[in-house]
């Protein structure tokens, strides 16, 4: 019996074919996990951008035919700046290997803009560790990395600019193709009205998504939520529930739902539709008039941001109650940013303009050193941020200031065309780049910078109360006798 057991394991060793040590350390998986402990671990830190797509090459330093890649899990966009990979070494290579991490814009069909490498030395049993830290500059956070570092992106200031974004009729050169606005881009774009709502004054307008808006009155207690119809009309359909002198608003771009402040301190919000009331909040402002909201969804939540003419800055957590965050010796008139780390105020102290920005720290924010100014030009009205490295501001008798890499430098004022005058007081700006800024004069006109001199927009009689744009292709105004103004394509 035991010989017929022998002779039998012989016949079983004949057909079939058992792979060594070796062949099977080559099957095993490049990655590590629990199973396969890490050889090596690579942190990888990503220096101003977050890349689309992110490979590490790992060669045998003795052998540079032995190679393999790994995918990397790219970062989160405004997300962490770090990330971590692992890998397990080849049987029969030497215990020197040489990494490799490398960046792509956008994808990983993208332009390779950042590499980096290290040679590790592996030990017999703990896990080697290399570091190694791709730089690039993606100011604007749009994916596209600037052509000053590799990139494609032939404006890093703007998010409107770059070779992924279709073009548009917006006085820009969208896909860095090198032409600004072709034929037959801007058939159609014009300016054009709501009807007349008797008796209403607007005082501010809230775009949300593309082709609808809010419009804020604080004359009627009236709220209008305005939505361009497939005609290219509009469809007005207004509130009445929020009893208030409502001066400022920003409206959620998920839902629709506003958010006001009003001339008397108070705060309120309600959402599209009549299935829930208006709903007036337990702050009280004491009476400083709330000049200016802005807000931010991250990550289910909801955040805004509200300055005072009493130089309060309040933040909003909605649905909790909005708390004073900060106070400075200011009057307000202005708040914006793209996120709470890049939020800038500006107003006056006195008779001289003042702006600060948020401190990262989360201690008290900081007032910002601003050039000299004219007399005469006692207040800033009106900020917007583009991109972390990009703003402006406007505002008395032609003050126009552009904020860029953390430095305030005057740019022209709208020029004067009566002898002895002086420049009109720039009320409001939106911006889209260096190359676009859109402003309100107090001489009820809407103008245009276009990086190098001023050009007119729209002329008005009606009392220009505000401007707002979501994108740069589509602007929203309303008056004070009740009209409300959008500028973009004939359909929706």
């Amino acid at each position: 019996m035991k010989r017929a057991v022998a002779v039998g394991l012989g016949f079983l060793c004949i057909t079939c074919t058992v792979p060594d040590i070796e062949d099977l350390e080559q099957e095993r998986p490049s990655g590590c996990d629990a199973s396969h402990p890490c050889h090596v671990q690579v942190l990888l830190t990503y220096d101003g951008f977050r890349p689309g797509c992110v490979t590490l090459r790992v060669v045998d330093a003795e052998d540079a035919s032995r190679t393999f890649e790994l995918p990397v899990t790219p970062p989160t966009p405004g997300g962490a700046g770090t990330g971590e990979v692992g890998f397990v070494r080849r049987a029969g290579w030497s215990d020197t290997v040489k990494v490799t991490a490398s960046a792509r814009e956008s994808s990983c069909a993208g332009q390779e803009v950042a590499t980096a490498s290290a040679q590790v030395t592996v030990p017999e049993e703990e896990t080697a560790r290399a570091a190694l830290t791709l730089s690039a500059r993606d100011e604007d956070g749009d994916g596209y990395v600037s052509t000053a570092t590799r990139g494609t992106d032939c404006d890093d200031h703007s998010v409107s600019i770059s070779p992924g974004v279709a073009e548009r009729c917006d006085f820009l050169d969208n896909d860095c193709d090198g032409r600004e606005d072709p034929a037959p881009i801007c058939d159609g774009v014009a300016w054009r009205t709501t009807r007349i709502l008797t008796g209403t004054s607007y005082r501010d307008v809230a775009p949300h998504a593309r082709n609808q808006a809010w419009l804020v009155s604080d004359s009627s207690d009236l709220l209008v939520h305005v939505q361009r119809e497939t005609d290219g009309g509009f469809d007005l359909e207004p509130f009445a529930d929020c009893h208030g002198a409502w001066s400022t608003a920003w409206a959620r771009p998920s839902d629709g739902r506003v958010f006001i402040g009003s001339w008397n301190g108070q705060l309120a919000t309600r959402p599209l539709g009549a299935a829930e009331p208006c709903t007036l909040t337990s702050f009280d402002g004491g009476g400083a008039a709330i000049q200016d909201l802005v807000g931010f969804e991250a990550d289910g939540g909801t955040t805004l941001y509200a300055v005072s003419e009493a130089g309060d800055i309040l933040r909003w957590d909605y649905p909790a109650e909005p708390r004073r965050v900060e106070h400075v010796d200011a009057d307000l008139r202005s708040i914006h940013g793209l996120d709470p780390r890049t939020l800038i105020t500006v107003g006056s102290t006195g008779d001289v303009p003042v702006a600060y920005h948020v401190n990262a720290d989360g201690g008290p924010w900081l007032r910002e050193s601003l050039p000299s100014n004219s007399q005469g030009q006692h207040a800033l009205q009106s900020v917007h941020v583009v991109a972390p490295g990009l703003a402006y501001a406007g505002g008395d008798q032609g003050l126009f200031l552009e904020r860029a890499a953390g430095t305030w430098m005057t740019k022209p004022p709208y020029p004067i065309y009566v002898d002895g005058g002086v420049s009109p007081d720039l009320l409001d700006v939106v911006s889209f780049g260096q190359g676009v800024v859109f402003a309100r004069l107090d001489t009820d006109d809407l103008v245009r910078f276009d990086g190098v001199a001023w050009q007119d927009f729209l002329f008005g009689t009606q009392g220009f109360s505000t401007l707002e744009g979501l994108t740069s292709d589509e602007l929203w105004s309303a008056s004070l006798d009740g009209t409300g103004f959008y500028w973009g394509p004939l359909q929706p």
